[in-house]
């Protein structure tokens, strides 16, 4: 039973985390580490996470037990994702099913990976049984204790269970009992910061919401040994819980999961973290990173070009897909967008995340090899990870720069979109934030905000950045295009930047949009659209 020494629930040495598990044993990742292998060495066992790298890579996936969890009770899902992490740490060896934008088994047929279908939950437990050492029980009043439970598993290899279960595992013993424990979620994480902080991994921080439990990301934060919390930034008492946590964790970690209330809670708590030098990864519904972290696939540091026609006095109009700096997105809907039968009829620019290469590189290695000449990558905001420039640390924004830099290389990305906020407004990167950027990342340009016009202008006298008109709607995209367009005289080139909202617009979208655009107006791929703006701006080439 859960007692009320918090010393009974601590781990002990057997069971500390991979690697260096504090902050000062966490390596600053802005070291130069060369290159890193995008999938684990064939008959390595364990999770390897070398200095540098973002995220760990796991080991070569065997022949996976696929258990559908579509219908499953929200215990059953606790129990697997948990068991799932456990299993998979050593070795992955799990995987669940869940209906996904791209289909459930897309991304395993992708890979390659076999696997197997497991009846029921209780089948895979009895399968993996050895691996279990135990189970902590959630307090159904109380749905934090669904995080506190999941970094409890991680510390004791023990999976999580409902009081229903009980019963029928009475064969496993009790490493803690939460019900009634804690008076509410504030409780309930301050006591898991003061007792288990100090003992998991300190390189990441998982925030899933409690109440949901088809938050995939759960196996990953038992597997990695993290804390899991659920931080509303916008309330005083939770914002200085993740204070005190992201104060431990070096310039460069990460934080993956997602925020209370939605949008709001985006700016609020992108830029908590950034004010930490945390970067951000949307993950919450990111499926079997446990065992995509460990798949083959070959990444390039390179992608096909496409040379920029000649400079002629045109109205040149990029698209470019939002939402790549999110890992779910990278997973689900990029992939549904990927397979429209539209893509590749218009330059099309795909904002993406290069940490892909750590966390699940058969997406990334997807993308490039099944791109056609009009398909362009670049990295999301705002480059290695999501993270708000200005409220970063001055002192250690070349942590993040420097890491974007090295993930943007090895991926071949060499333009990016920079968004950056303070109370939830866009602002302009500093002069000093700018040369940071330009002087470590070295893009060909800057996209800059998803916002209601669009302007291309010079940073910091040597690199084109455009801010760029976001739409969700073929007509609001013809509208911002016309409106942006109005009143030009034709005695120069004008270049207009159009953001397309991934969540309700789709390549064959575009090409509609493209369609309706006659004389004089040029689509072009987002690295044409620089080196023409470099060209029309008369800075240096690239």
């Amino acid at each position: 039973m859960f007692t009320d020494s918090a010393r009974s629930l601590r781990p002990t040495r057997r069971q500390l985390l991979i690697g260096a598990g504090t902050a000062a044993g966490a390596a600053a990742l802005g070291a130069s580490t060369g290159s890193v292998p995008a999938a684990a060495a064939p008959g390595r066992t364990g999770i390897d996470w070398p200095r540098g790298q973002v995220l760990p890579h796991f080991a070569a996936p065997a022949v996976l037990d696929l258990v559908d969890l579509t219908d499953a009770s929200d215990a059953d899902q606790l129990l697997v994702a948990s068991l799932q992490g456990l299993v998979n740490r050593t070795r992955p060896r799990s995987a669940t099913l869940r209906p996904a934008d791209e289909g459930g088994l897309t991304w395993l047929r992708t890979a390659g990976l076999r696997y197997r279908t497991i009846g029921s939950p209780a089948e895979l437990l009895r399968r993996y049984r050895s691996v279990v050492h135990g189970v902590v029980v959630t307090d159904p009043d109380l749905p934090a204790t669904r995080n506190v439970a999941t970094t409890l598993a991680g510390l004791h290899d023990a999976i999580i269970v409902s009081p229903d279960q009980l019963d029928s595992l009475s064969d496993l013993p009790v490493v803690a009992d939460l019900r009634g424990r804690f008076a509410d979620e504030i409780a309930a994480y301050t006591w898991a910061v003061d007792t288990l902080w100090p003992h998991t991994e300190h390189r990441i921080l998982v925030g899933l919401d409690p109440e949901n439990t088809l938050c995939d990301l759960r196996d990953y934060a038992v597997a990695t040994r993290a804390l899991t919390l659920w931080i509303h930034a916008d309330v005083p008492e939770s914002r200085a819980i993740g204070d005190r946590v992201m104060s431990d964790m070096a310039p460069g970690t990460a934080f993956l999961g997602w925020w209370p209330a939605g949008v709001g809670g985006e700016s609020d708590g992108t830029e908590l973290t950034s004010r930490h030098g945390v970067i951000v990864l949307a993950a919450d519904h990111s499926q079997n990173l446990t065992v995509y972290g460990g798949a083959s696939a070959p990444v390039s540091a390179g992608q096909r070009s496409l040379p920029a026609p000649p400079l002629a006095n045109r109205v040149y109009v990029t698209f470019s897909m939002t939402e790549g700096d999110n890992l779910q997105y990278n997973q689900h809907k990029m992939r549904q967008l990927w397979d429209d039968p539209g893509r590749g009829t218009v330059p099309l620019n795909w904002s993406t995340n290069p940490l892909l290469i750590d966390a699940a590189p058969v997406f990334l290695s997807h993308y490039q090899r099944t791109a056609t000449r009009n398909d362009y990558l670049m990295a999301g905001p705002s480059g290695a990870g999501y993270a708000y420039p200005s409220p970063w640390p001055d002192d250690t924004l070349g942590a993040f720069t420097g890491m974007t830099a090295r993930y943007m290389r090895r991926t071949g990305m060499d333009a990016a979109v920079i968004l950056n906020r303070i109370d939830g407004d866009d602002v302009p990167l500093s002069d000093a934030e700018a040369a940071r950027y330009l002087r470590d990342v070295r893009p060909l340009g800057l996209f800059k905000d998803w916002t209601t016009r669009t302007e291309l202008s010079v940073l910091h006298r040597d690199t084109p950045q455009a801010v760029s008109y976001l739409t969700s709607s073929v007509a609001e995209a013809q509208e911002a295009i016309a409106a942006s367009a109005a009143g030009w005289s034709g005695d120069a080139p004008l270049f207009l930047s159009i953001g397309i909202l991934s969540w309700n617009l789709n390549p064959t979208d575009v090409g509609t949009i493209a369609a309706s655009l006659a004389d004089p107006y040029t689509v072009v791929r987002g690295d044409q659209f620089f080196h023409l703006a470099r060209r029309a701006l008369q800075l240096p080439g690239h």
